[in-house]
Parts: structure tokens; C-alpha cells; sequence
């Protein structure tokens, strides 16, 4: 009975997809809407209206922000699935080792003591790791006038993390995600959009609307940046617990 219902399911969502693709101008069609407005208007509009001198980060966050704002909603929800699955089986491992009277081993005995880490790794991480952080704050920060943004120096700040994590140990870079502020963290994202997206409906009638008046620069620069930041603290805190939850199962 779930499989006729899940492939009638499937037909109906594909029936609309493939009409839509199926209207789409050809690849290369030089007179398609992207080359013969929706380009030159960014190009001649974009830093004007989007407010930022990248106009990759303001086609992004101004032209269609919720559309980022969808994108970090999905990796939030990717975030939670992909816990629940890791803490499930977990707790099934955990379980069953107390049931067959095995002791699990502990942190130190899980870092494969046979295979220890290289001090010349050891050293040049730690060494790189705080002009790392740096490089990474700059990338976000600047995000809206230089190439980056928060989606990149949120991954970084996550592989910095694994990195540091990976030749330190769990029990000496956990406590950069503390209980009390991961939730916050790996929601950071999500509650970013939506509270720079009601500043923007304050300011101009729209939701993640960006105020285009020369006196009100300093407000949307600062919304700009905030969504940097929470970009990138949400991917972080992502990538960061998601590590850390499959390190442990």
C-alpha cells in the first residue's frame, strides 16, 4: 500500500518539475531573460540597490535572500536528521555493549593509540590554527566588499575546528562549543535571517528588504554583516557537531 502511495507521490511533484524544465530557454540562448536583463540589472543596478560593493554577496542576501534563507533552513534541518540518526545508533551501540557486559573504550583508548598523531602535524597546526581563525574572520567580515562570505569562512572555522580537534583531542576543543551555546550556534543561521529580515520590514515594508537610502548605508552595511556572521557561526557549529557526534558513535 506505501509504495503505489509514494509513487504517486513522486509522479505528482515530477509532473510540475519537468513542465518547468521543459520551459526553460536553451543553454547558451543569448536572448534568454539572465543575459538580457536579469545580468545587465545587477551589473548596473546591483551595488546600488543590493548595498554591497561584492555583487555576489548582494545577488545572495539582497536579490534573493530567501533563497539563502531557505539554504540555511535546509542545512539547520540536515543538521537535526543527521544528529537523530548518530545519536540513535549510539545509543543502540552503547546498549548493546552494556547487554553483552563489554566495556567500551574511552576517549583516549578511541584516538588510535597505535597510529599516534605526527608531531610535525601536531606543530603546524597549532601553529596555523590562530591565523587561520584570523583569515577566517577577515573572510567573513568582508564578505560584502571582497570575495568570501559566510559560507566560506564557516567552513573554515569548521575544518579549523575538525583540524584542531583531530590532534588535540575532543576533550581539549569541546569546550569551544559549549552545551549552553551550541543550540544557539548551530541556529544561528536560521535566527540571523530571521531577525535581520524583520529589521528590514521595519525599515522598508519588506521582509529581508535592505534600506537603499545614502543616510541609512551604515544600517545595511551592519544587517549585511550579520547575516555573515550568522552564516557562518551556523555552519560551523554544523560541520563542528556533526564531527564531534561521529567521533563518538
Amino acid at each position: 500500500m506505501r509504495r503505489p502511495i509514494a509513487i504517486s507521490l513522486a509522479f505528482l511533484a515530477a509532473v510540475p518539475l519537468l513542465a518547468g524544465v521543459a520551459g526553460l530557454p536553451v543553454h547558451g540562448d543569448p536572448s534568454a531573460p539572465v543575459h538580457t536583463h536579469v545580468s545587465a540589472r545587477y551589473i548596473e543596478h546591483g551595488v546600488e540597490e543590493a548595498g554591497a560593493s561584492n555583487l555576489v554577496t548582494g545577488v545572495l542576501l539582497n536579490y534573493r535572500g530567501l533563497d539563502a534563507a531557505g539554504e540555511v533552513t535546509v542545512i539547520f534541518t540536515a543538521l537535526i536528521a543527521v544528529l537523530a540518526v548518530l545519536t540513535v545508533a549510539s545509543t543502540r551501540d552503547a546498549d548493546a555493549s552494556n547487554h553483552d557486559g563489554r566495556v567500551r573504550r574511552s576517549d583516549a583508548d578511541r584516538r588510535h593509540p597505535d597510529h599516534p598523531v605526527s608531531p610535525i602535524v601536531h606543530f603546524v597546526v597549532r601553529l596555523i590554527a590562530p591565523f587561520t581563525a584570523l583569515y577566517a574572520a577577515y573572510v567573513i567580515l568582508h564578505g560584502h566588499v571582497t570575495p568570501g562570505g559566510g559560507f566560506q569562512g564557516g567552513a573554515i572555522l569548521g575544518g579549523l575546528f575538525i583540524a584542531l580537534t583531530m590532534v588535540l583531542g575532543k576533550e581539549r576543543t569541546r569546550p569551544l562549543v559549549r552545551p549552553v551555546l551550541a543550540p544557539w550556534m548551530q541556529g544561528a543561521a536560521v535566527l540571523t535571517f530571521a531577525a535581520v529580515g524583520a529589521v528590514g520590514a521595519l525599515l522598508t515594508g519588506v521582509y529581508l528588504g535592505f534600506p537603499v537610502d545614502p543616510s541609512l548605508r551604515i544600517v545595511r552595511d551592519l544587517m549585511l554583516i550579520a547575516l555573515e556572521v550568522g552564516i557562518a557561526l551556523g555552519g560551523a557549529a554544523v560541520l563542528a557537531m556533526i564531527f564531534l557526534q561521529m567521533e563518538a558513535s
